[in-house]
Formats: structure tokens, C-alpha cells, sequence
């Protein structure tokens, strides 16, 4: 019987690489072990996150105002406990009035509230603030010029005064047909072809698209009492 002398070789060198790859496994798949506080603190590591986000309140998927029940797309303020019957309200000594909580409370109603805000790319990460020579962490936000934060039909169709129907005399101004809290009075719309044509009673209306671009980048940081900016 013959044999090929070059075949030969070629198996004996193969054999040889196959013994070497299984000694350098070995020895790489070492039992793990524990690091103390020192060696933690040589090991460092950071990586960031690109984030995009969109806000939709009351709109399809066009940024078209979508309401099925204009009564409930609306946004109300109550302020400095305002009421309509000021008769009990009393004045301390530096003459500041206290607001007495009767009457009807009074409502200020932003109606047909809507707007789509979408932040295409939201850059987070994190950075080493340093102040008083101590260095602080801090979260970092960043923008990307190229990618701006469209807002689209955001604002409100009307703004209007309201004021409670209660009967109560307290401040507690339970819903019901006798007792009706100012943002919840009935949706009278306005009639007619105009530019206000099914939209809600009230005196200014704002609506608002574009883009804004923004640079640069934002850092959050907590600092003690002797930091010049906290």
C-alpha cells in the first residue's frame, strides 16, 4: 500500500492546530473572579442613547383635531382660589387678601385643547460636572440641529371665564344637574361658514406649528448651597 507523503503532512499539521486550539481554550474559559472596590474603580465604561419621542393629545394620526365630545377636550385653571361672592374674604395685617372659600369657584377654560409634539432625536447621556475641583456626575441631554422638534396644531381653540352653578355654600362642588363645575358648562359652538365654525364660545383662540432647531446640550446636576448656581 502507498501513501501520499503531501496528505500525510497535511493531516499531522492539522492535528498539531486542532491540539493548539483546544490548549487556548482551555486556558481562556478560567474560572471568573470577584473585584474589589479598588479594581471596580479602574474599570471604566459609557455609552449613550438616542432617543425620539412624540407627544398627541386630541389628534389623528395627521395631527388633525379629533374630539368626539367637545365638553371633554378642554383644560381648566382655578386660581388663587378665585370664587364669585368675595363677601367673606378677609385682609391680614400686611393687608394681603385671604380668599374665603364660598360662592362659586371661577374657572379659566382653555377649550379644544389639541397639538402633536414630536422630538425626533433626543441625544442622553452622561458627563462629570466639576466644581470646587470635585467632580459631579450629570445627566447630559443633547439636540441635533438637523432633526428639529416639530410642533403641529398645538394651542386651543378658545379661552373663556366660567363659573360654577353650585348650589352648595362650602367649597365642595359635587356634578350632578343642579351642581355644575365651571369647565364642565355645556359646548355652545358658534354657528355659521366662518373660521370659527363649530368651535367653542371664548375670546382669543392659539394655534401653533413649526419647527425648532436647538444645539448645544443640557446638563442636569445636583450641587450643595456654596455652588454659585444652585
Amino acid at each position: 500500500m502507498k501513501f501520499n507523503k503531501k496528505y500525510r503532512f497535511h493531516r499531522i499539521t492539522m492535528n498539531i492546530l486542532k491540539g493548539c486550539g483546544l490548549v487556548l481554550l482551555s486556558t481562556t474559559l478560567s474560572a471568573m473572579e470577584s473585584l474589589d472596590d479598588s479594581s471596580l474603580q479602574q474599570v471604566t465604561g459609557q455609552a449613550g442613547a438616542d432617543l425620539s419621542l412624540k407627544f398627541s393629545l386630541n389628534h389623528d394620526n395627521n395631527a388633525n383635531f379629533l374630539c368626539a365630545d367637545l365638553l371633554y377636550c378642554r383644560l381648566a385653571l382655578s386660581l388663587n382660589n378665585r370664587y364669585h361672592d368675595g363677601t367673606q374674604d378677609t385682609y391680614d395685617a400686611q393687608g394681603n387678601r385671604i380668599a374665603s372659600a364660598t360662592g362659586r369657584k371661577q374657572w379659566l377654560v382653555m377649550k379644544g385643547i389639541q397639538g402633536t409634539v414630536n422630538i425626533q432625536e433626543l441625544k442622553l447621556d452622561g458627563e462629570d460636572v466639576v466644581y470646587n475641583g470635585t467632580p459631579h456626575a450629570a445627566i447630559k441631554l443633547g439636540f441635533n440641529p438637523v432633526k428639529p422638534i416639530e410642533f403641529r396644531n398645538v394651542g386651543f381653540q378658545s379661552l373663556s371665564i366660567e363659573t360654577d352653578t353650585c348650589t352648595e355654600s362650602d367649597a365642595n362642588c359635587s356634578t350632578g344637574s343642579s351642581n355644575l363645575p365651571g369647565y364642565l358648562t355645556p359646548a355652545t359652538p358658534y354657528g355659521g361658514s366662518g373660521f370659527d365654525a363649530s368651535k367653542e364660545r371664548g375670546f382669543i383662540g392659539v394655534n401653533m406649528n413649526g419647527n425648532l432647531s436647538l444645539t448645544g446640550d443640557v446638563k442636569i446636576f445636583s450641587c450643595g448651597a456654596g455652588h454659585p448656581r444652585c
